[in-house]
């Protein structure tokens, strides 16, 4: 196979990001004196000028890499893709804008936390343009790595090394569901590939290619609990709450939107483009077990959420919930809607925005000292009156994150909802307006303790962790959920570019 540079034009974006994480390596050994704020500065600048060169060909023909048609390429660069990319990008972006004074102050400002950020982000565009199931694997371990180191960056702190072990340790576990089930998948593959397309073939093969295929059947169950381990849904979330309190608080933030992201954006394109197809529907075992998967994900995420006394927690156990609403999205697709892969891809970008917003509050008002008792609810008290700008947008992500009006979570949850009734998903979407409303509890409670308490727990209250990078990045991420509620059509017009291109190239 002959590769020439041509080829790999449609990947400049990825390349860019590369290089740049290159760079701040070299910057790291090869400078004396380091202040790095530079180090964070040039990875925002690395991603924006990845994002441009990604963005101004959104609506480019489809290219297949490595091979001579899109059935066979083991990398498709689609407008699907380049969304997606666009998404994670500015997640890592805000996650950099976020990270140089609390990366001071906690004792971990190394050059290399901006180019694990960035090589995390490469393995992630490498999933959402995965052709096969290998390839996709690929990049799920480039990003898994990536993301553990960054967990346990702080080396001192105890709860860091323990939420990296666990993460790493349930990460393996994962990661052998998803292998196995791919080897299970190849064994029952009638062309010897794992290739999107001929996953399709395979089972189109049969009426009911479940039944017919035992060994495929239980090969996609196992590559889905791959997938729920990535994704924290219950049961298979039991890692989240440890790891995304222990981690660095802007890490936790970029661990939440990114690697779900990723996962979520990655499985849309084997549900629509590999499982799709002419697989009887709703009769399909795995579509039961997403849909079952997303129903206790709801109901548990924000059950446990009501009862958390740390702000993180909270969020922690939030994000669990977000990860069933966005399945009904999925489970929606699955069934043939439309308009569901479209949604699942909006309600992800406003759910980047909303909840990065919401932890970089949390890291403005970190204190030095850390700890459990920094992250309670009570710890907060009187904050509205303090930073009053800090305090109304906090306010702005927790209505966001709730779900109401006029914030992009509102419109992001109304059009999954109203995919998944279309599919004839009622009960999927009655389950997610009940935990909306029940999710309203626990976001209102973030903004009763900002306003509603004159007396902190014990203990030093919070410090205001200034910096411009962190100022801009909160800044992004309020107007981005102001403007995706408000203004939804821009970003709907390239998410329907972006879905079209799975449907329409052949597969």
């Amino acid at each position: 196979m002959s590769v020439s540079f041509s080829d790999l034009t449609p990947l400049l974006g990825m390349g860019i990001v590369i290089a740049t994480a290159i760079i701040l390596l070299m910057y790291e050994v090869f400078s004396d004196q380091i202040d790095r704020r530079y180090c964070a500065r040039i990875a925002a600048i690395g991603l924006l000028i990845a994002m441009y060169y990604v963005g101004k060909d959104i609506a480019a023909p489809t290219r297949a890499l490595f091979a001579s048609n899109v059935r066979a390429a083991p990398i498709v660069v689609d407008a699907f893709a380049r969304a997606s990319s666009l998404i994670m990008m500015a997640g890592a972006l805000i996650a950099c804008l976020l990270s140089p004074a609390y990366a001071k102050n906690q004792g971990h400002d190394y050059g290399e936390y901006y180019s694990l950020i960035l090589f995390a982000v490469v393995g992630m565009m490498v999933m959402v343009m995965s052709g096969d199931l290998f390839t996709f694997f690929i990049g799920l371990e480039t990003m898994s790595i990536a993301v553990y180191a960054l967990t346990g960056l702080r080396a001192r702190d105890p709860r860091a090394s323990e939420a990296a072990l666990k993460y790493f340790l349930m990460g393996a576990f994962a990661t052998g569901f998803l292998l196995f089930g791919i080897a299970l998948v190849y064994g029952a593959s009638s062309t010897g590939s794992v290739s999107l397309s001929d996953l399709a073939r395979t089972i189109a093969a049969s009426n009911d290619a479940v039944m017919a295929r035992p060994l495929l059947g239980i090969g996609l169950v196992l590559i889905l609990i791959g997938f729920a381990f990535k994704i924290a849904a219950v049961p298979f979330h039991m890692w989240a709450p440890d790891v995304y309190e222990g981690a660095p608080t802007p890490v936790t933030g970029f661990m939440a939107v990114g690697v779900k992201a990723a996962a979520f954006l990655g499985l849309l394109r084997i549900v629509i483009v590999g499982l799709s197809a002419q697989d009887g529907g709703a009769d399909a075992i795995w579509v039961d077990f997403l849909s079952g998967l997303a129903v206790v994900t709801i109901l548990v995420g924000n059950a446990i959420a009501l009862v958390q006394q740390s702000i993180k927690r909270m969020l922690a156990y939030s994000s669990v919930s977000h990860a069933g609403y966005a399945l009904i999205g999925v489970v929606a697709a699955a069934q043939g809607e439309a308009g569901a892969g479209r949604a699942v891809l909006f309600y992800l970008t406003t759910y980047t925005f909303m909840t990065l917003g919401a932890f970089g509050v949390l890291t403005y008002l970190e204190r030095e000292d850390g700890g459990v008792e920094s992250e309670r609810f009570g710890a907060y008290a009187g904050i509205g009156y303090k930073h009053p700008a800090l305090s109304i947008a906090m306010a702005l992500f927790m209505i966001a994150l709730a779900g109401m009006p006029p914030t992009g979570g509102f419109v992001g949850k109304l059009y999954v909802f109203s995919s998944a009734l279309r599919a004839g998903e009622t009960t999927l979407a009655l389950v997610g307006i009940f935990g909306s409303v029940v999710s309203v509890y626990y976001y209102l409670r973030v903004i009763v303790a900002f306003y509603m308490r004159d007396v902190p727990d014990a203990g030093p209250t919070p410090q205001a962790t200034r910096s411009t990078e962190l100022t801009i990045g909160l800044a992004l991420s309020t107007a981005a959920v102001i403007l995706l509620g408000i203004a939804p059509s821009h970003w709907l017009a390239v998410t329907e570019i972006a879905l079209k291109s799975l449907v329409t190239v052949g597969y």
